[in-house]
């Protein structure tokens, strides 16, 4: 006897094997949280406008196309919506376009017999525009070869560690001055300007690499009045690691980033929430895929990377995905996840691996083998500069850029040292002799004599004159050098007065006088009430780490859950119930436990997919007693399905009494 032709949507989903029925559920998954109580209501979530423009936008440009041509007649045979559908292609696309049909009816938008097929009511509309896409389909035919993959490996090494190296070195700039948090929580522009100064690179990587702090929880607001942005204590325990392990906390951060920071100009509002966009981190995620995709030291230009994304999902096309896709290109180079274009090893280990743990060693293997070693030498040049070239070990960085700023990054890195990069190590209170240490030890040739003659001059003129709160003072002991401030036109508004040969004091703040005499030509030192010389050494701050912004919403496992939604839904549509899956019609005796014991015992469960006795206590405070199988637990909710019912529902953890294997 032949089957029935279903009369609508419910009817056709009821004939679904069960099989069928969870890979709708998994691949629409909105139509499942929660569980519909039955067939019918399935069949109405399917076709509500929200869920149809849900599932549409995930459709290719191919199943849109041939979902338009379908909708075109109502009813139409399978035969004649692919033949349709394929006329505008040509004939090698008909086998394509019956493909797509099939997937559609698997989703739930077309529902029937071969012989007549009906689209659903909501699709109509959405799909009336749809154009002809492109055909034979696009693929990143136009990667190009760029160098082998060691070559490829080891540029992007050099990028890692420039990229881990700026966060470090911005970082501690922050710890002794950290900037302020305006009230919508961005950096200030002015600030933004510093940091770009201080690290020597222009607006969209000074972007990237504050972003990057931030979104690795290096960096956080202290909450204080007025609030600062602080390095956090997880900098320092990122600071401990490897090189390695901190370059993949950074890109782990990078590919969770919902910015686009390389679009930053010195207008941007850096750290600001208004910039976040949900849709970016998804973006950046396929734009490496597919890099990923193309064979190793190959790179992919963005038209065509934008061309398949554009017919995967041609509904999500538009400005922001042509954005994500040049910044992202940018943003890859700057971090070192591509070289010359073409992905890294390393990041080809990280995302293709099924496991994270054996993704992120077998990603750190690859970074250890391309990474550069790091070098503990320098070239002091007669110029005043100094050229680091390599990778400099981060302590011999750290206590070089005391006493030098650095002038330009690459393959190389070129300190200067002047005479406010020598007065910045003497007033953290290091000496003439521990500045020539340093040198002596990281020099490969002898320190030049105009750069020993320029610290023996800087520390010699260093504290001769001092500083010091009256309102503010100025001390001497060359009385010659105070009749000179004295008669110093330039000094006037500072209102010197003389108060004994060797002593001035001023109605200035002690910050003032003190800007004012460097301006002079002079080189004071602070000095303190009891007259020793005040050690300008800026504390380090930290704050303690905050929870990420953005908290992971942990689903059940997609596959148990659709299992347990198709049981239920059968139950209640009054297919597939039997005695066995009403559960026990007795109970059994459950003994109370701890609080602790019972969410050991559901965690168990779940991991070994077995059903339990639960101990339930309602709101009058009545303890019954039922079967379930545990699906997820989180947040305090236990998620299972509920033999007594036949349905999915919640349990709230404090509620249950005690656990028993059934």
């Amino acid at each position: 006897m032949a089957t029935p032709a279903p009369r609508s949507l419910a009817d056709a989903l009821r004939a679904f094997d069960d099989d069928r029925l969870a890979a709708l559920l998994r691949r629409r998954p909105d139509l499942m949280h929660p569980v519909p109580s039955d067939m019918t209501a399935l069949a109405a979530r399917a076709t509500s406008g929200p869920s149809v423009a849900r599932c549409l936008d995930g459709l290719d440009a191919l199943a849109l196309h041939v979902l338009r041509v379908a909708a075109e007649e109502d009813p139409i045979s399978r035969k004649a919506a692919a033949t349709r559908a394929a006329a505008p292609l040509g004939p090698d696309a008909v086998a394509a376009c019956t493909r797509a049909l099939d997937e559609l009816v698997g989703l739930g938008l077309v529902w029937g017999t071969a012989r007549q097929l009906h689209v659903v009511l909501p699709v109509r509309d959405q799909v009336a525009d749809a154009p002809v896409p492109p055909w034979p389909r696009p693929e990143l035919t136009t990667a190009t070869t760029v160098a082998r993959a060691d070559q490829v490996d080891a540029l992007a090494a050099v990028h890692a560690r420039e990229a881990v190296g700026l966060v470090r070195d911005l970082l501690d700039d922050w710890a002794a001055h950290p900037p302020g948090v305006l009230r919508s929580g961005a950096l200030a522009l002015r600030d933004f300007a510093h940091a770009r100064t201080r690290l020597h690179t222009d607006w969209p990587r000074t972007s990237l690499t504050i972003e990057l702090a931030r979104a690795a929880l290096l960096v956080a607001d202290d909450e204080d009045a007025p609030p600062h942005w602080v390095p956090t204590d997880q900098y320092d325990s990122w600071l401990a690691k490897p090189a390695g392990e901190q370059w993949l906390d950074l890109v782990d951060a990078w590919l969770a980033l919902p910015r686009l920071a390389s679009l930053a100009d010195e207008r941007t509002q850096v750290l600001s929430a208004e910039r976040d966009r949900r849709a970016i981190p998804v973006l950046r995620r396929d734009v490496v895929e597919l890099l990923a995709a193309s064979p190793p030291g190959t790179a992919c230009e963005p038209a065509a990377i934008e061309a398949v994304l554009d017919d995967r999902e041609p509904r999500r096309s538009g400005e922001l995905r042509a954005l994500t896709v040049a910044a992202t290109i940018r943003e890859a180079e700057d971090l070192g996840v591509t070289g010359a274009g073409a992905l890294a090893t390393a990041v080809r280990a990280l995302i293709g691996g099924d496991d994270p743990a054996t993704a992120r060693r077998a990603a750190l293997a690859a970074l250890a083998a391309a990474l550069p070693d790091d070098i503990d030498h320098v070239l002091v040049q007669a110029d005043l500069t100094i050229v680091a070239p390599g990778p400099l070990a981060p302590e011999a960085s750290r206590r070089l850029r005391m006493v030098a700023d650095v002038e330009s990054r690459g393959h190389a890195t070129v300190y200067r040292v002047t005479e406010d990069s020598i007065r910045r190590a003497l007033d953290v209170g290091w000496d003439a002799a521990a500045i020539h240490e340093l040198l002596e030890r990281l020099s490969q040739t002898p320190v030049p004599q105009p750069l020993t003659y320029l610290i023996d001059d800087v520390a010699r003129r260093h504290g001769a004159v001092r500083v010091g709160p009256a309102l503010s003072y100025v001390r001497s002991d060359d009385p010659e050098v105070l009749s000179a401030l004295v008669a110093d036109r330039r000094l006037r508004n500072l209102s010197l007065r003389r108060i004994a040969d060797t002593v001035l004091i001023s109605q200035s703040p002690t910050s003032e006088l003190l800007t004012a005499l460097r301006g002079a030509g002079l080189a004071p030192a602070a000095e303190g009430p009891d007259g020793a010389v005040v050690v300008r050494r800026p504390d380090e701050r930290r704050v303690r780490t905050p929870r990420p912004a953005t908290v992971a919403t942990r689903r059940a496992d997609p596959e148990r859950l659709a299992a347990a939604a198709v049981r239920s839904l059968r139950a209640a549509d009054g297919a597939g119930r039997s005695a066995s899956t009403a559960g026990p019609a007795a109970s059994v005796e459950l003994h109370p436990q701890s609080a602790s014991a019972v969410v050991v015992a559901l965690r168990r469960a779940l991991a070994d997919t077995r059903s339990v006795w639960l101990g339930y206590a309602g709101t009058d405070g009545a303890v019954s007693s039922q079967v379930v199988d545990p699906i997820r637990l989180h947040g305090g909710v236990l998620t299972a399905f509920d033999h007594r019912t036949d349905t999915v529902r919640d349990f709230s953890v404090s509620r249950v009494t005690a656990v028993a294997d059934a």
